[in-house]
């Protein structure tokens, strides 16, 4: 991830030189599981359902004011989830990335990773109160680095220890991010895992590695309050409930929109 000093923004969390891929958010609404409710009186309104997220690229400030608009009328409630959102992201925006994660918390989201999710990617996995991965080496971190943008070159690194400002700028960043993760509920062990990561490397984490880190697993707040009901709506113990959330992924890589809602239903009420 990359700490920009650029447009007086301190904080973005991966170097672009032209790789950054183009983000594609994509949003649909799937059935709810209850039969259609009357048309609303509004035409305007939203419409009801579960929604479902893909974030694809780079995240940047532009994927903000999107998520907002999708995750507005969302409905915590549904199950199995009001909003599903599936990660494939090399990064991009720290600053994005975190109001992003704070949204995608707020909306009590399932967040699953579908491809990679690396740098400032991981700052919105951590938003989501169920987390979930399906493979070894899908997240990726390192620890910060400062970039800035010169006309002609575009985004090239700056070398902290050659300014005051530059070296402000790393560790308040640095700082924003612990915080968050600690607000999101992480252990100290994964801000310390990125920190103890070179920062022009990117370190691709075992599955057996990501319990301990927090990046999978089931916010235990959310499970309290949603476990009983998801597990008598499923006819199954809360431990087998929170074991099948968690093997959805793999079992559903494929599919994506409403596909995946009909997939994940299907782990939650069979197991496979």
């Amino acid at each position: 991830m990359t700490f920009v000093l650029w447009a007086r923004r301190v904080f973005s969390p991966q170097s672009a030189l032209g790789r950054a891929l183009p983000l594609m958010l994509v949003a649909a609404t799937a059935a709810a599981q209850a039969p259609p409710p009357e048309p609303p009186a509004n035409p305007a309104a939203p419409p009801k359902g579960i929604r479902v997220v893909e974030l694809k690229g780079a995240i940047t400030q532009g994927a903000v004011a999107k998520f907002r608009d999708v995750l507005e009328s969302a409905e915590p409630g549904r199950l199995p989830a009001g909003v599903i959102v599936l990660l494939d992201s090399q990064g991009g925006d720290g600053l994005a990335s975190i109001e992003i994660g704070r949204m995608v918390r707020a909306a009590k989201a399932h967040v699953f990773v579908r491809g990679r999710c690396a740098s400032a990617c991981v700052y919105v996995l951590a938003g989501g109160v169920v987390r979930g991965v399906a493979r070894d080496r899908a997240i990726g971190i390192h620890s910060p680095r400062l970039t800035t943008f010169v006309k002609g070159l575009g985004v090239v690194d700056i070398n902290a220890a050659t300014s005051k400002t530059a070296a402000a700028a790393l560790a308040a960043g640095n700082k924003r991010s612990r915080e968050y993760f600690a607000e999101m509920g992480a252990p100290d062990a994964l801000f310390a895992a990125m920190m103890a990561t070179p920062s022009d490397q990117t370190r691709y984490l075992d599955l057996a590695e990501l319990p301990e880190l927090g990046i999978v697993g089931i916010d235990p707040a959310y499970l309290a309050e949603y476990g009983p009901r998801a597990a008598m709506a499923y006819r199954i113990p809360e431990e087998e409930l929170a074991r099948r959330i968690l093997a959805t992924p793999e079992k559903c890589m494929t599919d994506a929109g409403s596909a995946f809602v009909s997939c994940y239903r299907r782990v939650l009420r069979t197991g496979e």
